[in-house]
């Protein structure tokens, strides 16, 4: 998968949907949506003038279809093929259709819209039609978000009222089980955990909650998640280790999942408007409001006790686990600082420049015991890495050996023939 950024579009973008194989990357702005190659980063697919009044929300079908839901002179959803072609438009909703999800067996998909309405459709049946199964009515106020549990089994939906409710899901039939309260402000998005035991919620409170699904408790909440106005979008990753989320203050942070801790922040010059997170836990994918998708590296980064340059040696030595540094205040020292510009720049440019200046603090005294903090919660991806290490120098070595070997003998063969013959005297 390429990294860096998808271009294209000609207004901001309002939402970002992978494919099932995360081949491609559909995204939609304020009338057209676009498909477009991760591998290549090519265009392969443009839809123009979809809705009159933007595209609100996409999701992929297992079969490679997309839903789409907009504004225009009603409320609309929209089924088109791989290939954009437009294959059945669904009515029902009384004004905008703000938000679509599919559930993880494709059968069924939900939306929500500023009719108050959450709608179940289910797979097509004789003449491939879509047809609504159920209409739920439970909010007072509009619909921003719709989530599928991973295992099929709720769904969870979120809206002005500053409500989450959650329901059991079984065959198209949805039963309200728990309403989630403890938000004060719009709930924007929903992330359910991969194994199903948290749910998360972003509003425009400022912060992030997660919740027991089972009972419907609040576990934790960070205030003040992004501190200027609201938080945009949430995401678990697949492997359940982080959530990332994204806010109107500029930033996409990473925190752990476990320990609820901010890992990372990236500062960017836009609004990320939704995110999401590839199969294999490595990219996330984003559509911002400079007119770009950005399909960007998705790191486990570890805040760590150690000192300023042990930090930085962590990050140059594991290069594949960055370690974050903590935001500077008043009280950072200027090592500190120093020591967090040089581990922007082995982000930003590259490590061999910062391991050249750093040259002088050798990575062969560092003490044994310090490692990325993952691997003391996981031990055994320590030993398959030691293993893999261990590996790869012997085939290197193995390599120069015989190399070496073909050398010699390529040397040997050369001076016995400008060894001077008999004849020659």
């Amino acid at each position: 998968m390429i990294t860096g950024i998808l271009s294209g579009h000609s207004s901001p973008l309002r939402c970002v949907a992978l494919s099932q194989d995360n081949s491609y990357v559909v995204s939609g702005d304020r009338s057209t949506i676009i498909v477009h190659s991760t591998k290549t980063g090519i265009v392969e697919y443009r839809a123009d003038n979809v809705f009159a009044n933007g595209v609100q929300g996409l999701c992929n079908l297992p079969n490679g279809s997309l839903v789409a839901c907009g504004w225009d002179d009603g409320g609309h959803l929209k089924v088109f093929s791989p290939s954009l072609e437009l294959v059945q438009t669904l009515e029902g909703h009384d004004g905008p259709v703000w938000c679509v999800t599919v559930s993880p067996s494709g059968s069924h998909f939900a939306s929500g819209g500023s009719d108050k309405k959450v709608m179940i459709w289910s797979e097509p049946g004789e003449g491939s039609e879509w047809a609504r199964v159920q209409v739920l009515e439970d909010h007072t106020d509009q619909i921003y978000v719709v989530c599928f549990s991973p295992d099929g089994k709720q769904l969870a939906t979120g809206s002005i009222d500053n409500l989450i409710n959650l329901y059991s899901f079984n065959e198209g039939n949805a039963i309200l089980a728990h309403t989630l309260e403890g938000h004060t402000w719009v709930v924007n998005s929903l992330s359910f955990s991969p194994d199903c035991k948290f749910l998360c919620s972003g509003s425009a409170d400022h912060s992030i909650k997660f919740w027991n699904p089972a009972d419907g408790s609040l576990v934790n909440s960070i205030d003040g998640a992004h501190t200027s106005r609201m938080v945009r979008s949430v995401s678990y990753s697949p492997n359940g280790r982080i959530l990332v989320s994204a806010g109107y203050d500029k930033t996409m942070k990473i925190w752990d999942a476990e320990t609820f801790e901010l890992k990372h922040t990236f500062e960017q010059e836009f609004i990320t408007w939704q995110l999401t997170i590839t199969a294999d836990s490595n990219y996330i994918v984003s559509a911002n409001e400079d007119k770009t998708v950005r399909i960007t590296h998705c790191r486990e980064y570890h805040l760590t006790g150690l000192t300023p340059i042990l930090n930085l040696i962590l990050h140059i030595v594991y290069k594949w686990e960055f370690v974050s540094f903590l935001e500077p205040n008043e009280n950072t020292s200027t090592l500190e600082k120093v020591m967090r510009l040089l581990g922007e720049c082995v982000h930003d440019g590259g490590y061999n420049v910062t391991s050249e200046i750093l040259s002088f603090l050798s990575p062969a005294h560092l003490p044994v015991q310090i490692t990325p903090t993952r691997w003391t919660r996981d031990p055994e991806s320590l030993i398959m890495f030691m293993r893999a290490k261990n590996k790869r120098s012997q085939e290197e070595n193995a390599e120069k050996e015989a190399a070496m070997k073909t050398a010699m003998e390529g040397l040997r063969q050369r001076i016995a023939e400008l060894e001077p013959d008999e004849n020659d005297y």
